[in-house]
């Protein structure tokens, strides 16, 4: 199903005409009850009560089942215990519901028998055609109605949160409500047995009231919809991920509260990234990044600081160099202007430092002068008895449009934070923050799709038939195959093949035990490395103890990495890399793309990595561009023959070129 159809099919979920509250109980503490009263303070269309022991609820005339209801129902809201709930969607089905929102918790989240509740709850949903958002969900609230038992407060606004979380969304609404911040949607996804969160970013990206799209998420219920509908979403509006259960701890809880596997975080990340999306690392960042988007401010590349403590555009400064990102050169004019309006003190110059006597005339004065510059001002106030908070606020006011953000520190921060984002200047408690904001936004990738095509050479796929893993010196032809170099080798089964093999490699060598399956060598002891002419027959006597294959091969001199492919059940073939050797499991220094991986993005996974960083260093001419030349061979590797798991360690860099050392392929 395509995303337009989706679409559709999500309309009357988010418009219904028609809404009935199945569960509507008359104890106004109860799920049903709340749900009901929020509907009926927000809903202008028809609702109904549907609760078999009651005449009316709320003043609402009752029904005993969605059957026994007169009128066409567009939506059903479900919230009665998981045991009846099979029950409701028939009466759903047989009323001619369109939608429906099961609140009701219990299922996969729990037990074995609400797994299965909820596997037959999708399967009934979906051959009748019913759209069901949950189970296990807080509810939906949108611009005409708010179907959930939270608050029934919500300011309209631009900002779309979208939640695999309950409780975080509840924060999420309660953050909104404090800060006055105004929801398009709010859409907690629960269990998604049917509707799954791609669906539901492609709704919002069509929606013109949406100016973005924030997502808290726990996994990703379709990664093969999400990366496909999720770039066309990214490339209308900002397109914001937080994740959970990023820790191993985290994840166990994650399989206790949605039911979902957590799924490995760098590739969802990698996942955000490829799509055009942002991610974030923590809830803070993720509520300050929503300053920054929902604002009136263009931010810019080039920063310039503004600031009457000096310390302060220090840290502003170190945290803008960690984020990559850079200061703002000054013309000549504008430093002449400047030179008129600073004390004798201060320096024209970016950070702008205006002194500690900084009043809000000699503010504005220096925003006056550098207001002809292409750069986001970052404009620092420390409140001292000169000026307070509010009064930068308020000479911040006059810029607004200009690309100014606000960082107010001291004693009245909370009221110039106010005024600030009420007039949609995004305002902050610390520059950190501030910089950490214009990174997200500044540093967005554009979206990409991933279409896989296999196209696999006819010499792989013989040495792949019919094997679920592969000998190494498989795993050597099939890599030589897709255009990898590999270390000189040779395989021998005498003392005396060893030694002509060796003379012809050239010395020192490697000699190592030949496996059939995938094997952890040196834990076996079935490695030697440094082998001389007079060594060989030793060294092969006691490999031969452990293996009656030896493998004898060029003992290289450079850089290991570690290249690695897998197989994710969210988002499917993907390729890592990172520090090779016994490092790689030590420092976890690595990085993840989504295959197809073309040369750009392999160079930047080397970059991000680190092993960028390792090549160069000491004046190192390792070649950079070899590892990334692997990293796209073996993504089509990976594709074309639907690796389930590769391991190169390690890739040994130098300056001539990557090698091929030991490999690992499971096929199945």
């Amino acid at each position: 199903m395509g995303w337009l159809a989706d679409y559709v099919s999500l309309d009357t979920l988010f418009n219904p005409s028609s809404i009935a509250v199945v569960g509507a109980a008359r104890e106004r503490s109860k799920v049903g009850n709340i749900v009901l009263r929020n509907l009926l303070a927000s809903f202008t269309g028809k609702v109904f009560a549907v609760n078999r022991a009651a005449e009316s609820v709320e003043g609402v005339r009752s029904y005993r089942s969605l059957v026994d209801v007169p009128d066409k129902v567009d939506l059903a809201i479900v919230t009665i215990p998981r045991g009846a709930v099979l029950d409701v969607i028939d009466d759903a089905v047989k009323a001619g519901v369109s939608s429906a929102i099961v609140i009701t918790s219990g299922f996969k989240e729990l037990d074995e028998e609400g797994a299965r509740l909820e596997y037959e709850l999708g399967v009934r949903a979906r051959k009748a055609g019913l759209r069901v958002l949950g189970p296990n969900t807080l509810g939906l609230i949108t611009p005409r109605f708010n179907a959930t038992f939270s608050f029934s407060d919500v300011k309209l606004g631009g900002l779309a949160l979208v939640t695999q979380s309950g409780g975080i969304g509840v924060y999420m609404l309660n953050w909104a409500h404090r800060t006055r911040t105004g929801l398009s949607y709010f859409v907690s996804l629960g269990n998604e047995c049917d509707i799954k969160e791609a669906e539901v970013y492609s709704y919002l990206a069509n929606d013109v009231q949406t100016k973005a799209i924030f997502s808290y998420n726990e996994g990703i219920a379709d990664g093969k919809a999400f990366l496909e509908m999720a770039p066309t979403v990214a490339s209308k509006k900002p397109l914001v991920f937080l994740k959970g259960g990023t820790g191993k701890k985290g994840a166990e809880a994650v399989k206790t509260h949605t039911g979902s596997l957590a799924g490995s975080t760098e590739l969802f990340r990698a996942a955000v990234e490829t799509v055009g999306g942002i991610y974030v690392e923590n809830l803070e960042e993720f509520l300050d990044l929503a300053k920054m988007v929902l604002s009136s401010e263009v931010v810019k590349p080039n920063i310039l600081v503004v600031t009457n403590s000096g310390g302060h555009g220090v840290l502003t400064t170190d945290e803008l160099e960690r984020q990559g990102l850079s200061l703002a050169e000054l013309s000549e004019d504008i430093k002449e202007r400047l030179k008129r309006v600073l004390p004798p003190q201060s320096s024209p110059k970016n950070p702008l430092d205006l002194s500690g006597d900084a009043d809000a005339g000699r503010y504005r004065s220096a925003l006056e002068a550098v207001g002809d510059t292409d750069s986001t001002k970052i404009v620092v106030v420390q409140s001292l008895p000169t000026i307070s908070c509010s009064e930068l606020a308020k000479v911040l006011l006059e810029f607004k449009g200009k690309s100014v953000v606000g960082v107010v520190m001291g004693l009245d921060e909370d009221a110039a934070v106010r005024m600030l984002e009420s007039a949609g200047i995004p305002a902050y408690r610390f520059p950190e923050d501030a910089v950490r904001s214009i990174k997200h936004l500044l540093g967005r990738r554009p979206p990409l799709k991933k279409v896989q095509g296999p196209s696999p050479p006819p010499s792989a796929l013989s040495i792949v038939s019919g094997k679920s893993s592969l000998p190494d010196v498989d795993c050597f032809r099939l890599l030589e195959d897709y255009g990898l170099r590999t270390a000189k080798w040779s395989v021998v089964s005498a003392a005396s093949e060893a030694a002509s093999a060796a003379e012809r490699i050239g010395f020192p060598v490697v000699m190592k035990i030949s496996t059939d399956t995938p094997t952890h060598k040196t834990e076996l002891g079935g490695v030697r490395v440094n082998v001389q002419p007079a060594d060989v027959p030793r060294v092969f006597n006691e490999l031969a103890k452990i293996s009656s294959r030896i493998l004898v091969q060029e003992q290289l001199a450079g850089v290991e990495v570690f290249l690695g492919g897998i197989d994710d059940p969210a988002f499917g073939k993907a390729v890592v890399v990172g520090l090779g050797g016994i490092y790689v499991e030590v420092f976890r220094s690595v990085s993840y793309g989504l295959c197809p991986i073309e040369y750009e993005e392999a160079d930047r996974m080397v970059r991000l990595s680190k092993v960028e960083d390792l090549l160069k260093a000491r004046n190192r001419n390792y070649s950079v561009d070899a590892v990334a030349d692997s990293i796209v061979k073996v993504s089509k590797l990976m594709v074309d023959l639907d690796i389930k798991q590769l391991d190169i360690n390690p890739l040994i860099v130098n300056q001539n070129g990557a090698y091929v050392v030991d490999a690992r392929v499971i096929l199945r």
